[in-house]
This record gives C-alpha cells, sequence and structure tokens, in this order.
C-alpha cells in the first residue's frame, strides 16, 4: 500500500509568495500527496484566497478565524488524511523529489514508519530565490528519541518545514497555542520525549526564504517569555520519569546556552546542584553560557539586520 502524505501549507497575508509555494507541493515526484493550505484569517483583501481558490480541486482550502501559526497547523492535522505530515511554510519551496527521497530513506534504512521523523537538509533563499550562504550544523544518521532530545536542547532546532512524521505522532499531540515563537520547537521536543526517533539527511530538499516579513521576526520579542515559561514546565514534567535526573541535567546545561538563569537559579533552590554537575563543570558552564548567548544574539541580530 502507498502511503498518502498530507502537505500542510499555513498562510496569513501570503500572497508575495504562496503560488510558488504551491507549485512546489504539487511538483512533488511522490505521486500520493494531497495539499491543504490553511488561511489563517488574513486581511488581504482576499488576495490570499483569490491564490488558493485558484488551484480548484488540486488542493483542499481551508478558512479559519486568525489564531497562529499553531491553530492553522492543528487545523491542517484535522483535516488531513494522510499517513504522514509534512509543513511548509507558505514562503518557502520544497524540492520536487522531497516527500519521494524521506520515503525512500525510511525504506533503505529500515526505518519504522509509524515510529520514525524523517528530516532533510535546508537551503535558504532571498525574497527572489537566489540562494543565500548560511553557516550551518553539519548532522545526519540516526537519532534515537533521547539523542534527539539532547540534540535539540544542547546543539540545534530543526526546520519544521523539513520533517515527514507519521500521523500516529499527533494522535495525542497538537502544536502549542499559547506558544507563537518556539511552538515547533517544543512540538519536537515533546515528540522525542513520546519515544519518537529521528533520522536526518544532509541533502537539502527544503529552501527556506529569509525576508523582512517573517512573522518569527515580528514576535521575536516573546523568544525569552515562551522558552522560559516552557523550560519550567519541562523540568517538572521529566522529574518523574525512569531517566528524569538525566533529563534534567540536560535541559539545566541548555538553560546556560540559552542564559536562562532565572529558572535554573528557581529549580536549584529546591534541589542539590551537585546531582546534576561537578563544581567545576559548573562554573565553566556559567562561564561559558554567557559567552555563548551573547555570541547567538549578536549573530541573530546581525543576520536579522541584513535580512530585514
Amino acid at each position: 500500500m502507498t502511503p498518502l502524505v498530507s502537505i500542510i501549507i499555513p498562510v496569513y497575508n501570503g500572497s508575495d509568495y504562496l503560488r510558488t509555494c504551491i507549485d512546489s507541493a504539487l511538483a512533488q515526484t511522490y505521486p500520493a500527496i494531497e495539499v491543504i493550505v490553511v488561511n489563517d484569517g488574513s486581511t488581504d483583501e482576499g488576495k490570499t484566497a483569490a491564490i488558493a481558490t485558484s488551484y480548484g480541486n488540486q488542493i483542499r482550502y481551508v478558512e479559519k478565524e486568525n489564531g497562529g501559526v499553531s491553530s492553522a497547523l492543528n487545523r491542517g492535522i484535522e483535516e488531513m488524511s494522510g499517513d504522514y505530515f509534512s509543513w511548509l511554510s507558505h514562503d518557502d519551496v520544497y524540492a520536487p523529489t522531497k516527500i519521494e527521497r524521506q520515503l525512500d530513506v525510511m525504506r533503505e534504512q529500515h526505518l519504522p514508519m509509524n515510529q520514525t521523523i524523517v528530516v532533510t537538509g535546508t537551503a535558504f533563499i532571498d525574497e527572489k530565490g537566489e540562494a543565500i550562504r548560511r553557516v550551518q550544523r553539519k548532522v545526519s544518521g540516526f537519532y534515537s528519541s533521547q539523542d534527539m532530545f539532547r540534540h535539540l536542547l544542547l546543539s540545534s532546532t530543526l526546520n519544521g518545514c523539513a520533517l515527514l512524521i507519521p500521523r500516529q505522532a499527533f494522535e495525542h499531540r497538537r502544536f502549542s497555542l499559547e506558544d507563537r515563537f518556539i511552538q515547533d520547537w517544543i512540538c519536537w521536543v515533546e515528540l522525542a520525549l513520546d519515544g519518537f526517533d529521528f533520522y536526518v539527511m544532509r541533502e537539502p530538499l527544503v529552501y527556506s526564504r529569509i525576508h523582512g516579513e517573517q512573522q518569527t521576526k515580528k514576535i521575536a520579542h516573546r523568544a525569552t517569555m515562551e522558552s522560559n515559561r516552557y523550560l519550567k514546565r519541562l523540568l517538572q514534567d521529566v522529574e518523574v520519569r525512569d531517566n528524569g535526573e538525566e533529563l534534567t541535567a540536560i535541559i539545566l546545561k541548555h538553560t546556560f546556552k540559552e542564559n536562562a538563569a532565572d529558572v535554573r537559579e528557581q529549580y536549584l533552590t529546591t534541589h542539590d546542584v551537585n546531582r546534576y554537575f561537578g563544581p567545576m563543570e559548573y562554573r565553566w558552564l556559567r562561564w561559558n553560557g554567557i559567552l555563548f548567548s551573547n555570541l547567538l544574539s549578536l549573530y541573530r541580530g546581525m543576520t536579522n539586520l541584513i535580512y530585514r
């Protein structure tokens, strides 16, 4: 049986890039796809709706009141008929072989199809579709669920549009509605905690567009608030797990990386720091964390300045 893949495109006032995006979804070499465009209450005098509806029955088109990307993705999940979920932002583009290659890799690597999330590499483009060179961590291969938890907390996040996720992952999970900046990262962390393994490909099959109108840039001020709120909850949630102490140490190390000192210090007022760190390690992490977070803030600021 050929699995059906649902490509979900959430869009809000996206007339500038939506047609290119939909075309890339429909151009997939893998034949068993459905494309669902979820219009999240656009206010552009019908421009976004006109583009989407011009495709007729080539796609499924859903309109809803504005609620943010998470609510649009969740609506897409409710509407989908596929065995797999694939997110495509309205300003991004898929390579034609994106879905086909992910399913090929799953078969070639003998990965459990209902328990593995396959991730492609990502390339970057500007407003005109021209390539942008950007430093990226080169990771690839199989990550167990715990390995991916560690990677997401201590190394780097994943581009949501690069993932192919089995439908089973969303049986009891959705994207967070209270978080609008890190909701995708939260979802990947939670899926890792749910026991889903990941396979990361180096092949760049998603083109992520960098431009001044990106919604994430407009709400970047929410990042620290959302991160701190989630980390506090996450520390409480992992305590009851069999490997809770190991997971807690990973989360606390993440607080140095993100300079979330308030979260860390609040937690350690009621927990023994020596359970998680040696004395020298703790001092080194504090100094290194300050340096890393400052450098990361500088890099993000320069990137946003260049591509705003």
